[in-house]
């Protein structure tokens, strides 16, 4: 049955600390359920979700993440040759290249499958959207929280209705990635092949010698986890990184100088990791859009045992909703223009002595968010080609972004920005 318990919500960084360290508040809370992924690291037990990251996450250390560099660039470059068409100075939502980009970059890297056709790129991101918005829609109705009453709804047979097209698309990536792991298999059967032990996210999942051995079911939740993890965050973040040049053009221009620093114009851009380490205020510009946009707004846990929060005692079962949104808005932590985009919130300076949980993006403790680092090396590489290739202009303000509440953090309209060639 449907209950209803009390909720603890919270932007302290002190109880935020508390709650995402504690193994006490590992457990997601029972409305992760609905989005019907709960066999994977996005929505599953602790139990499971312990022994899945432990097995996982080596295919995300550096030594995989660096190799995936030039699958970024790939990738980028398709995406400003595409935006290219319409660099004449018309106003256009960038939004729907940029998931497509995005789309297209996580199942080349972490499936090993290459999506051809970018109508199916954007149709299969589009259906993705679709069945999260009514998996987030179901959390506000008391009452859909019982199956039974839920699949009495029209949203249940619409989101069955898109599940079904959204499976057509998956299993055919996750066939595509069945037999190229198959044949990777096959060219490399000595164990102490180095080729053989850079496995990507796929391969450890269809590895049955590995420590851990996934179910169909893990299988099948873990790739829809990945897809939407790396598609729709990023698809939805690029466009926030996009909007927050176009209407800050001193910002712009000095990410576009440190870029062109590091690769110059008259050259040809050759990625390395040593390169994108060397884009400093690039990283600290990255680090304030995800400051004022974080894309998952709120993590929300159940505690598994009475806790004590700073003397703020919580019984057993009860929810935990950290609002990552609001922590990161704080004018006691980032000053009275807290709400300013201001890259220099990531100063040497400024970081020194901030609180460690203060700026959260990707959450924090050892359930934290998976692929941040494959994130902000993808995102840079992407950076540096939008703006080595077009001047970003816009008539929208950020003080005109208004948000829509939902999992993850989405403007009301799109706005509309101006591609002008270099």
């Amino acid at each position: 049955m449907a209950t209803v318990m009390p909720v603890v919500v919270t932007n302290d960084p002190d109880m935020t600390q508390r709650i995402l360290t504690s193994p006490d508040c590992l457990e997601k809370a029972f409305l992760y359920k609905f989005f019907r992924l709960d066999s994977g690291l996005f929505a599953a037990n602790y139990d499971l979700w312990k022994a899945q990251r432990k097995a996982i996450n080596p295919t995300f250390n550096l030594k995989i993440l660096h190799k995936f560099i030039p699958l970024f660039d790939k990738y980028a470059q398709e995406l400003v040759q595409t935006l290219g068409a319409f660099a004449d100075g018309r106003a256009l939502n960038l939004s729907p290249f940029m998931h497509r980009c995005s789309m297209k970059t996580i199942c080349a890297t972490t499936m090993g499958v290459v999506i051809d056709e970018d109508s199916d790129a954007d149709r299969f991101a589009e259906l993705l959207q679709k069945t999260f918005h009514l998996a987030f829609k179901r959390l506000f109705h008391v009452h859909w929280h019982v199956d039974w009453m839920y699949r009495l709804t029209k949203d249940y047979k619409k989101d069955e209705k898109i599940r079904e097209e959204i499976y057509k698309y998956g299993d055919e990536i996750m066939r595509k990635a069945a037999e190229r792991h198959s044949r990777r298999m096959n060219l490399f059967k000595r164990e102490d092949d180095d080729c053989c032990k850079l496995q990507i996210f796929m391969d450890q999942m269809l590895n049955t010698n590995s420590g851990k051995k996934f179910s169909d079911i893990e299988i099948n939740h873990n790739f829809y986890t990945m897809i939407v993890g790396g598609s729709d965050t990023t698809g939805i973040f690029l466009g926030y990184i996009a909007i927050a040049l176009a209407a800050n053009q001193d910002i712009q221009e000095k990410v576009y100088q440190e870029i062109c620093t590091v690769y110059p114009r008259n050259k040809e851009v050759i990625f390395t990791p040593e390169s994108l380490n060397q884009l400093l205020y690039t990283d600290m510009f990255l680090k304030e859009c995800l400051r004022l946009f974080p894309v998952v707004p709120m993590v929300v846990r159940k505690t598994l045992r009475d806790v004590d929060l700073n003397g703020f005692q919580v019984p057993k079962g009860n929810i935990l909703i950290v609002s990552i949104y609001n922590l990161h808005r704080r004018k006691d932590i980032w000053g009275p223009n807290a709400n300013r985009f201001d890259p220099e919130n990531f100063s040497a300076e400024r970081c020194a002595g901030r609180h460690p949980y203060a700026f959260i993006p990707f959450s924090g403790g050892n359930r934290n968010c998976l692929g941040y680092r494959y994130a902000m090396i993808n995102m840079k590489i992407v950076v540096v080609h939008l703006l080595r290739t077009f001047k970003l202009t816009s008539d929208w303000r950020l003080e005109d972004l208004r948000f829509r509440f939902e999992a993850l953090l989405k403007t009301a309209a799109d706005p509309e920005i101006r591609l002008v060639r270099r």
